[in-house]
């Protein structure tokens, strides 16, 4: 975030869109605070502001943006969306590359995610800010002995159940997961990509078996 400070105080000037990179509970509230603060739009009770919070962004909300952000400020100053994410399916990114393409004069994005998984189309029109560099370290999960992933999935599950993780933490491994698979090729890894989305939608159940999901996804791919 010091990035995003230290680019606004010397130029007093917002990029059209960011894509933001960490820990949304760290991330959201020092963004709030530098848009009322040091962009001067007010958070609260703003028409002119607007925080959507999305297990998956799709393609509807892609296109429910896109006619939001079309329409005048209320208050003759800038507009802001806020997107926080836990993935945003491919087709939802091909829509709106388009608004990022012709953005809207005095309208800005800010897309926050655990984890990179931008296609590269989109992520080259956003300016790109890793909150947490540790991501970057993360061994290749497709280059893993089987019992290797095995393990990790072990891990990831020991701790959820001793608090010390959260569902959160299994859903940031199966984005890890996706990312890869896109890296090697929508038409090659459709079928491995599908069967990541379906356990994405099966981790957001209540009570869903974590073990189970992940592992089956591991033996998949």
């Amino acid at each position: 975030m010091e990035q995003l400070l230290s680019s606004f105080k010397s130029s007093q000037n917002l990029h059209h869109a960011y894509f933001i990179i960490g820990d949304k509970k760290m991330i959201i509230p020092k963004l709030l605070s530098f848009i009322r603060d040091e962009v001067k739009v007010e958070v609260s009770g703003n028409p002119d502001f607007w925080h959507g919070i999305f297990n998956t962004f799709t393609i509807s909300d892609a296109r429910a943006i896109s006619l939001s952000q079309e329409s005048r400020d209320f208050q003759g100053g800038k507009k802001i969306f806020i997107i926080q994410t836990d993935f945003i399916t491919e087709e939802a990114q091909n829509s709106i590359l388009k608004v990022f393409e012709e953005p809207t004069k005095g309208t800005h994005f800010f897309i926050i995610s655990p984890q990179d998984m931008l296609l590269p189309t989109l992520r080259s029109r956003m300016q790109v800010i890793i909150h947490n560099s540790d991501e970057l370290k993360l061994e290749s999960v497709l280059k893993m002995k089987l019992s290797d992933r095995l393990s990790k999935v072990k891990e990831i599950v020991e701790a959820i159940s001793d608090e010390e993780k959260t569902k959160q933490d299994a859903i940031a491994f199966l984005n890890r997961i996706e990312k890869e698979l896109y890296s090697e090729g929508v038409e090659k890894s459709a079928y491995k990509l599908r069967v990541c989305e379906d356990a994405r939608q099966s981790l957001y159940d209540r009570g869903a078996p974590v073990k189970i999901i992940l592992e089956n996804v591991l033996l998949t791919i």
